[in-house]
């Protein structure tokens, strides 16, 4: 447990089914516009979604800690690769706030996962426990994204938009053409995909 009043801790969240440049570049952009001491990158481990096609949890949580090392400022949790069962938002929060007591949550999240939002468990607690950084792309559903944060205003969310230039960069490119990995993604990270032949017939462990 650590005693943090004030800090201020980003999390980003997700399956990184695999992690790219896009991420980082959110990661990065969020810590510098809103004064985050810290961005812990947090890897799906049974997520409630996007099972289908999902590497195994410890290969994604290795693509990550290689992605993001040597970055100030950026950190990897396996707290959710190692619990058993589904994991939950909610849960994960909660147990980040037991560990840094004093501290203030900022999720990073992509414009589409605010308008799926109300579907995450807990909701409510959820919006208590932290605010939201949300990353738009100019021209995405702007009307929809906007409204979506006006409603959960209403519900107590705090919700920062952060505007950024689109990155043409996604995990299924990657999973479609894993040798686009080299171009898309850190190196260090690219080379571990092709050792362990990822997304060419190899998704377990």
């Amino acid at each position: 447990m650590r005693q943090v009043e004030g800090y201020r801790l980003g999390v980003l969240g997700g399956s990184f089914n695999p992690v790219h440049n896009a991420h980082l570049a959110m990661a990065q952009a969020a810590m510098e516009t809103f004064g985050l001491e810290r961005v812990l990158f947090l890897p799906t481990g049974n997520p409630p979604h996007k099972r289908e096609g999902l590497a195994g949890k410890g290969h994604r949580l290795r693509m990550v800690e290689l992605a993001t090392e040597g970055c100030p400022g950026f950190g990897v949790s396996d707290l959710e690769v190692e619990r058993e069962g589904t994991t939950y938002t909610v849960d994960t929060l909660r147990i980040l706030a037991e560990r840094w007591p004093g501290a203030s949550f900022w999720y990073i999240v992509g414009a589409d996962a605010l308008l799926e939002l109300h579907t995450w468990r807990e909701i409510d607690a959820v919006l208590a426990l932290c605010g939201f950084i949300v990353c738009t792309r100019p021209g995405w559903q702007e009307e929809a994204v906007e409204d979506c944060a006006r409603r959960l205003g209403e519900r107590g969310a705090v919700i920062h938009p952060l505007h950024m230039p689109g990155l043409d960069i996604s995990s299924t490119m990657i999973r479609q053409e894993p040798e686009r990995a080299e171009t898309l993604a850190p190196l260090a990270m690219w080379r571990y995909l092709q050792e362990h032949r990822l997304y060419n017939g190899s998704l377990s462990k």
